[in-house]
């Protein structure tokens, strides 16, 4: 035996002293380099601690090499494997990757991230395009990616867990986990006086059947307030899962991030997911871009929000798509619950005035939402898909349950939704998602022009710029902070994280590289009242509170 590890440390150290550990790395296929991340390296450093000063530095290395030859065999994901789609066609990765790339090249699509299953497992994973096109910097398998609303999907996993476990009742009205009138609470003062909000269950918000808006500030008067009665038709809101997130918190006393960690993150071994930024991410991060492949400043979410703060990988995700595949017993009884239709929707868009319009034309594929997924049918029987848009950020995913077939599409691009379509048909053959009710446009290279210039700073009187100074409620409760420093303006919406807020006249000011500006307003004794905040053509207004 040692005669054995000394040959081989002398092969390891010639084949070191010709390719780097990191080349060697890229050899190994990925199942395998987790498997010495979480498993054999830990054991290694602990020999390494032990073993004599010259031996050290073979330690790691031996395991390397050891794992290269045990599982140097083809696995799941390999290069040399076909891909497998909807009507049994296939597709090389090689093939694969030159089509998404030319798609991603016409319609300017800066990075992307992808994620493929076939036979409920994970086969292909590969990341697109740009990190940082600015800087040149790529994607790769584990650059982290903001999911935007994929949290809701996460959220749903979570809250049916907690039905399993007898923690919550989809059915009990969610008033009744709370020690106070849901109206007492800051943020939903606005229901005061309304019987319906002691109506509103689990199940309602995920189903999106809670009548409530997207969220208040897309309501003529900023307001939350219940549309319609609740569980009576589909209408898609992030204010109904903050609602719900406040209550599991206070019903379990751990916040959303910590419970998602010790029930889905670590079980499901998803590594690079969380809810909230973690400092390891820095290391890899990718930026959003907007539609002329500008790149925009990254959001460090620092506060859990089941609706849009998740951070992850579509490798990550993924793997949480394939534990619902692979569930059995009540875990499988459970989530047939959840991918199960709760309400028919018949709406002609998803978002916008065609949410209000009703059409039968998706009566076909049996177009509904069941609890934290949207689902339909098709001729290889039903399927579950979810949406993630922010600005810089789009994602999609579909999962056909019955064929064990699903992929991930994770982008910092505002332009990937022309052709998710494309990319969809390209990597599983999916020529059924309802694209049309998305709202995703159609492709047209028409439409690709010239950014407009840039916003140009000027100098402000620093007299002026002190009336500003100050806090800004917006939207219920939440508070913007100004402050004057060294004869310029900063912004924070958590009192601790800074922008510089430049000034393009002596009221407007914009936050370079975000889609956002402000416009100072005053009363007629010129003292500063309050803010209006433009966004993504949306304005939001905001009171001086002091």
């Amino acid at each position: 035996m040692k005669k054995t590890i000394s040959i081989m440390l002398r092969w390891l150290e010639f084949i070191l002293s010709v390719l780097p550990v990191r080349l060697i790395m890229k050899w190994i296929p990925d199942g395998t380099v987790d498997i010495l991340r979480r498993q054999i390296y830990p054991i290694a450093k602990s020999l390494s601690q032990t073993w004599s000063s010259k031996m050290k530095k073979y330690v790691i290395p031996l395991f390397l090499f050891i794992l290269m030859s045990l599982f140097g065999c083809k696995e799941q994901g390999s290069v040399n494997e076909s891909i497998k789609r909807m009507d049994g066609s296939r597709i090389a990765p090689r093939e694969l990757e030159l089509a998404i790339t030319g798609i991603m090249e016409k319609a300017g699509v800066t990075g992307l991230s992808c994620a493929i299953i076939n036979d409920s497992k994970i086969v292909y994973q590969q990341a697109f395009g740009y990190r940082d096109k600015s800087a040149g910097t790529l994607n790769d398998k584990e650059t982290i990616f903001s999911g935007a609303s994929f949290s809701k999907t996460v959220f749903a996993y979570l809250i049916m867990l907690l039905v399993e476990d007898g923690t919550i009742d989809l059915d009990k009205p969610l008033q009744e986990y709370l020690d106070q009138p849901l109206a007492d609470f800051p943020d939903y003062t606005d229901l005061k006086g309304d019987r319906r909000a002691g109506q509103i269950t689990a199940r309602m918000v995920l189903s999106h059947t809670t009548g409530f808006p997207n969220w208040r500030f897309l309501t003529d008067d900023n307001k939350l307030k219940i549309m319609f009665e609740p569980g009576s038709r589909f209408s898609y809101s992030g204010e109904g899962f903050h609602l719900l997130q406040m209550v599991i918190e206070q019903r379990t006393g751990k916040d959303l991030d910590e419970l998602s960690r010790e029930r889905i993150f670590i079980p499901l071994n998803m590594m690079h997911t969380r809810y909230v930024w973690q400092e390891s991410f820095e290391n890899n991060f990718a930026l959003p871009h907007d539609e002329y492949e500008r790149p925009k400043t990254l959001k460090r979410r620092r506060k859990a929000d089941s609706a849009g703060s998740l951070q992850t990988t579509a490798g990550d995700y993924a793997r949480f798509l394939v534990a619902i595949l692979n569930a059995t017993g009540q875990r499988k009884a459970t989530l047939d619950t959840m991918l199960s239709p709760q309400i028919t929707i018949r709406s002609e868009r998803m978002f916008g005035p065609g949410a209000w319009e009703e059409t039968e034309a998706n009566d076909s594929i049996g177009l509904a939402w069941g609890l934290g997924w949207g689902r339909f049918d098709t001729q290889y029987g039903s399927a579950f898909f979810h949406t993630g848009h922010d600005f810089g950020w789009q994602n999609y995913t579909v999962t056909f349950r019955d064929q064990g077939m699903g992929v991930v599409l994770m982008s910092n691009s505002n332009n990937f939704e022309s052709v998710a379509r494309e990319i969809a048909g390209i990597t599983i053959g999916d020529s059924y998602s309802p694209f049309d009710w998305l709202g995703y446009p159609r492709f047209d290279p028409s439409r690709r022009r010239e950014p407009p210039p840039e916003r140009v700073a000027i100098d402000v009187d620093p007299d002026i710029l002190k009336n500003y100074a100050g806090e800004y409620s917006f939207l219920g409760n939440r508070i913007f902070y100004v402050k004057l420093e060294n004869g310029q303006l900063y912004g924070s919406d958590d009192n601790q994280t800074w922008v510089r807020m430049n000034a393009e006249s002596e009221t407007q000011f914009f936050i370079e590289s975000e889609d956002v500006q402000f416009t100072f307003v005053a009363n007629d004794s010129d003292q500063v009242t309050g803010f209006i905040l433009h966004t993504e053509g949306i304005e939001i207004p905001g009171e001086k509170r002091n």
